[in-house]
């Protein structure tokens, strides 16, 4: 039993990444940027509780120097709450090949850590708000 779950887990982690790199490059090219830029990376994961989201929170803070928080989505009143994790990270240098190890990171950190569902990212020039 504990190989179907585990061989499921690998499926759900390939599928994501997969998504995920096919995003990157999608977003790199929209961005028209040269080959090396300076950005913050806004990011978020769906997480199944709030310990869950606690956990990753906690774990990226110590991790990285990103600002992490945790919020539910959702009121709870006949609708079904879930829980975000979000932040943004510092200004870093970012190539399309740089990008792709740190969204693998990140969905990894995810998948161990919450386990939480990484579920994108969005770029700022570092003096955005």
């Amino acid at each position: 039993m504990s190989d179907e779950r585990e061989d499921g887990e690998a499926e759900w982690y390939v599928q994501l990444l997969d998504l995920q790199l096919k995003t990157n490059r999608a977003i790199w090219s929209r961005l028209e940027l040269g080959d090396e830029v300076a950005l913050r990376l806004t990011f978020v994961y769906l997480a199944p509780g709030e310990q869950e989201a606690e956990r990753l929170a906690a774990y990226l803070r110590s991790e990285t120097d990103y600002d992490v928080d945790v919020r539910p989505r959702g009121t709870g009143n006949g609708e079904a709450l879930q829980w975000l994790v979000g932040g943004v990270t510092q200004p870093t240098d970012i190539t399309l090949e740089i990008l792709d190890a740190w969204v693998q990171w990140m969905i990894a950190a995810g998948a161990a850590e919450g386990p939480c569902a990484f579920d994108g990212w969005t770029p700022h020039a570092p003096g955005d708000a």
